[in-house]
């Protein structure tokens, strides 16, 4: 960009949603809690504006409702301004030279198959048990290189006559094209860690922080401690994007233990621990929901797994919703009026 078209991007600002006085103090918040945990930085453009980074593009920034919190910021890194000239400014995605890695992206449409196979493989008799955890605002754990963070950079939504201020996040966003592919690769390679981990002698490991939420299903007690005959450990681990899912066909519950912890160090090797438990990367809200638990039934990809009769199902609310509107269709229709067809 040149020295002009950055000026008309500042001058452009935020995305209007984010303006009023309710998102205008969650983007306080939000951007001071970023710089306090090292994620963002905040810039006056008076102090940059006459030698501006090389690499500094400004994106608007909005907001979205969100089912868990008031909003959700987005940074539109795919937002094309159109110039005063009567020409666009090309946005980040556009001018982004695709360098990430795709092999790991090519995993995510391989993923359920492969825990699809598990389960037809599997005896009629055994018992398979399944465990999950997510990585907690994921792209935001992946750096990005000195320098290049300018790239992120968008005009902090503000009351009028406030000095122009940049937030400059210093992770990956969301929104940005090569984000996915870069991120996949760290869970594929957290993945093969804990893969290793998972083919040391059970319990050989050091209990994990997080063991504890693994444990407490009936199904799981009723495993003895250990397998006295010290039967293989066997075991399938996948990951789609953020989602690490293990599953086990244990003869103990020290075998469980012993995946659990190798999924969680080898997540801990990739995306460094916290020491306060709320902002560890692996999420703890999740896990106080019993998401990290082993249980023979579990909810992987959208469908609702059963590790003893060794079926699946379509999630839940997902079933209902689509039975709701099958049961709609049939009851409107008739030779002379079909389903419409945008339906």
């Amino acid at each position: 960009w040149t020295e002009a078209e950055m000026w008309e991007a500042v001058e452009r600002g935020p995305h209007k949603s984010s303006l009023t006085a309710a998102a205008i103090a969650h983007f306080a918040e939000e951007s001071a809690e970023k710089v306090r945990v090292g994620q963002a930085k905040l810039v006056l453009w008076d102090d940059i504006k006459d030698n501006p980074p090389p690499q500094l593009k400004v994106s608007p920034i909005m907001v979205q409702a969100h089912k868990s919190k008031a909003f959700r910021s987005i940074l539109d890194l795919s937002f094309r301004l159109r110039l005063r000239s009567g020409g666009f400014l090309s946005s980040v995605n556009e001018a982004t030279v695709k360098l990430a890695p795709q092999g790991a992206l090519d995993q995510l449409g391989h993923a359920l198959s492969r825990i699809i196979h598990a389960f037809a493989e599997a005896e009629d008799d055994a018992k398979i048990f399944m465990a999950k955890w997510d990585i907690k605002d994921g792209f935001w754990r992946m750096d990005c290189a000195e320098g290049e963070e300018y790239n992120f950079a968008y005009v902090l939504p503000q009351e009028e006559g406030k000095p122009i201020t940049l937030v400059v996040p210093t992770s990956l966003q969301m929104g940005w094209v090569e984000s996915p592919p870069y991120f996949c690769a760290a869970t594929e390679t957290a993945r093969d860690i804990a893969d290793t981990y998972c083919n040391t002698p059970v319990g050989s490991l050091p209990d994990h922080k997080f063991i504890k939420h693994v444990r407490g299903d009936a199904a799981v007690g009723a495993l003895p401690e250990r397998d006295a005959s010290d039967s293989p450990c066997r075991y399938c681990l996948e990951v789609y994007v953020d989602d690490f899912m293990s599953i086990v066909i244990p003869t103990s519950r020290e075998q469980l233990d012993h995946v659990a912890t190798a999924v969680m160090t080898g997540n801990h090797d990739v995306f460094p621990a916290n020491i306060i438990d709320g902002n560890d990367p692996i999420s703890e809200k999740k896990l106080l929901k019993g998401k990290g638990q082993y249980s023979p039934f579990k909810t992987l990809l959208g469908f609702d797994f059963d590790g003893d009769r060794k079926t699946l199902w379509l999630e839940e609310e997902k079933r209902a919703k689509l039975l709701t509107i099958l049961h709609q269709w049939l009851r409107a229709t008739s030779r002379e009026h079909g389903i419409p067809f945008i339906e």
